[in-house]
């Protein structure tokens, strides 16, 4: 907060700064809080959009405890969420090796590479990995798999795996169709899972470590591995951090992908590959239980908290003191055995005892005694497997006291106490670090390790340029096959499916074009609109609590940072039947409004840093020559921040071309779609024209690479920097 405190008696000379923070105030109110409220209310109700049929209390909670559905779905997200802290892994790695590169020209020469095929909405990917790299009887992964002869390799690893017989099989296998496939589907899209905010945030952070931090580790003659885990990862954990706590929300809330590749709400073959965003959507929608579904959202939105939660409380836990280790430890196991065992048990309960349910209304004792006494394991055993295989055992394990027995291994010492007297010997007997640098600095001296670590150097160098070209080769694949198909007929791409054929179908950008016209100018005006709209109140709204400090601000900020926990989608629901309320259904107003509010809660956050660390000498220079705060915004802080406007324009920019779910809920109109909506359709109503369909890929994906690399450096620059330096 801003030091300069405004008392009560002062608002009259400061009460039009309010005026800055009002519209943000109004837009998170309207289209966020209160469909949150909404919701809470009708989750008590069995309402089916309509109107209130009537309270059943929480009749809809308890149905959800016992639904398998419900658990099967929270299941498959944290398994999908242990998997996604996987891919974590790959864009680190790709940020170290292009931060390792000496030369500057190529760190930018990677950067600008990797930008391109990052930037392709994720929509678009997913949709190419659908219908070509993962269809059944043409597609790129069963040709790399017969052409490698690799069918008895998984047929040997279907048993851990899950697969059953699928590769014992003649015929190739349907990835998105086979009930035993569609879940590695899902896990595996996307290969090698590179994004460009990961990369970035983690180049950022990189290049801001001091040169001596690597003076000295050359001097203590640290090699490539050790370099990474004792100097460049401790340093780097705040970035991981905030990736990690995107991962957990995109995780947990994420629907539109299982959507775009399982084409439907009904979560793939078997419903295998449910996830509780999903449910929630299907629940609401289809079925037409609003008030189930707006009781989903609510349980969905405590877990989602509940896990940042979690993760604020690891980043923070070197900060504690034992006692408080101590306790949450024994909250983290207790969540694990809860996600792990109880759920799990009351939906296979809830499974096999449905007419149950009905007898404890009626007689609630006699139904009891009546099934403890016929009570067996039958259904129960066979999960315990599945409960070994669960990623969210992760959470047990993270629990555990590992921090402690790490950083004395790392120091030289066992887990176990120090003996009695350690301290007086350590004053005369030198430390094993010490005798490990005076060994490291005597072997630095011969001419042969001289001689072999240039070889190695050479070779590392050689396998670092060669890593980086591997990842780039597969993060360009789904662009290359996007470009290639689109000139193609659909001869020639059954022919020759990733091979440049002639001649060239230039006609399939024509045939392209007229599709996806109308709904293209739609995305265009959509995202500028709203992300005009967004950045005015964000700025407007982050003067308001950089500035000064004024009452009420504090409440005013603490509303905007609990809902940078709350997950959206959670409130689709309500929402749905708010702008349906306000006659802005079927409108892109509704889009534009409810993008901007939405986007309001990151914006201000970071604008608010940023423009607290205006020097204030300038603010005062204003005051004295008689300048409001409107004319101080105008001519301060809106020159200073350009960068940061930069930044966030672009992602916000990025993420409402991107967005398909709200769209595809709210808008019916065919003429008022945007692109991304228009794809899915022209997907499953064109799905024979592979040139026409490749080509309108492409021109959705034209505009969001072309904005990106043109404001590469802005955006870099805006990341890196963070705030203007008295």
């Amino acid at each position: 907060m801003a030091d300069q405190v405004i008392k009560w008696r002062q608002i009259k000379h400061h009460w039009e700064i309010y005026l800055f923070v009002l519209p943000t105030l109004l837009a998170i109110g309207l289209f966020i809080y209160y469909p949150a409220a909404s919701g809470v209310f009708h989750s008590f109700f069995r309402w089916n959009g309509a109107d209130i049929a009537e309270p059943v209390g929480a009749e809809n909670y308890k149905d959800l405890l016992f639904s398998s559905e419900f658990w099967q779905s929270f299941r498959n997200a944290f398994i999908f969420g242990f998997w996604n802290v996987v891919k974590m892994i790959p864009p680190l790695f790709v940020a170290v090796a292009i931060h390792r590169c000496r030369s500057d020209r190529w760190q930018f020469l990677y950067r600008a590479l990797f930008v391109i095929p990052m930037v392709i909405p994720p929509l678009i990917v997913a949709l190419i990995w659908r219908n070509f790299i993962l269809e059944a009887t043409n597609g790129y992964l069963n040709a790399l798999i017969a052409g490698l002869h690799l069918k008895p390799v998984l047929n040997a690893l279907a048993p851990l795996c899950g697969w059953g017989d699928v590769f014992a099989r003649a015929e190739p296998p349907a990835w998105l169709g086979d009930t035993n496939l569609i879940f590695t589907s899902v896990v595996i899209w996307g290969f090698p899972w590179i994004s460009s905010l990961a990369v970035l945030t983690h180049l950022a952070k990189l290049q801001g470590i001091p040169k001596d931090v690597y003076e000295a580790g050359d001097i203590d003659g640290v090699n490539w591995w050790t370099k990474f885990t004792r100097l460049e990862l401790p340093l780097i954990t705040s970035s991981i951090y905030i990736m990690l706590v995107f991962v957990i929300i995109g995780t947990i809330t994420d629907a539109g992908m299982v959507l775009a590749l399982t084409g439907g709400f009904e979560g793939g073959p078997g419903g295998r590959v449910d996830v509780p965003a999903l449910f929630m959507l299907r629940k609401a929608f289809m079925e037409q239980k609003m008030g189930y579904a707006c009781a989903v959202g609510i349980i969905l939105m405590v877990i989602v908290m509940s896990l940042q939660k979690v993760t604020v409380l690891i980043q923070e836990w070197s900060s504690y003191d034992p006692d408080r280790r101590r306790a949450l430890r024994r909250r983290l196991m207790a969540l694990a055995v809860v996600l792990n065992v109880v759920a799990p048990c009351m939906s296979i309960w809830g499974e096999n005892t449905s007419p149950l349910l009905a007898a404890l209304r009626a007689h609630p004792g006699a139904a009891m005694a009546a099934w403890l006494r016929g009570w067996t394991w039958s259904g129960y055993e066979a999960y315990f497997p599945q409960i070994l295989r669960n990623g969210s055992w992760l959470l047990a394990l993270a629990a555990l006291p590992w921090g402690a027995c790490w950083s004395r291994m790392r120091a030289g010492a066992s887990p176990a106490s120090p003996l009695p007297g350690t301290s007086i010997m350590a004053a005369v007997i030198p430390s094993r670090g010490e005798q490990r640098a005076a060994r490291i600095r005597i072997r630095n001296q011969t001419p042969a390790y001289r001689a072999a670590a240039r070889a190695g150097n050479a070779v590392l160098v050689t396998l670092r340029h060669g890593y980086i070209w591997a990842v780039l080769a597969f993060s360009f694949l789904p662009l290359y096959l996007m470009l290639i198909v689109s000139f193609k007929s659909n001869t020639q791409f059954y022919r020759a499916p990733a091979m440049l054929t002639f001649p060239l179908h230039l006609e399939n950008w024509s045939v392209a074009w007229r599709l996806i016209t109308p709904t293209l100018a739609n995305s265009v005006f959509l995202s500028v609109s709203s992300t005009v709209v967004m950045l005015v109140m964000a700025l407007m709204a982050a003067y308001f609590f950089a500035r000064l400090r004024m009452p009420l601000s504090g409440l005013f900020w603490n509303a905007i940072l609990v809902l940078m926990m709350l997950p959206m989608i959670a409130n689709l629901v309500p929402l749905f039947r708010l702008l349906r309320d306000l006659n802005l259904l079927n409108t892109l107003s509704a889009l534009i409004l409810v993008g901007a509010a939405q986007g309001q809660i990151f914006a201000v956050f970071m604008l608010r840093s940023f423009v607290a660390d205006i020097p204030r000498d300038l603010y005062e220079a204003a005051e004295i020559d008689g300048a409001s705060h409107l004319r101080q915004m105008w001519l301060i802080v809106l020159p200073l921040s350009g960068p940061i406007l930069g930044t966030v324009g672009v992602m916000h920019f990025m993420t409402a071309w991107n967005d398909f779910v709200l769209p595809l809920i709210v808008m019916r109109d065919h003429a008022r779609l945007p692109v991304m909506v228009q794809l899915i359709r022209i997907a499953g109503e064109y799905i024979k024209l592979w040139g026409p369909l490749m080509a309108g890929y492409a021109m959705a994906a034209v505009p969001i690479i072309v904005l990106f690399i043109a404001s590469m450096r802005l955006f870099v620059r805006g990341m890196t920097e963070g705030a203007v330096k008295g």
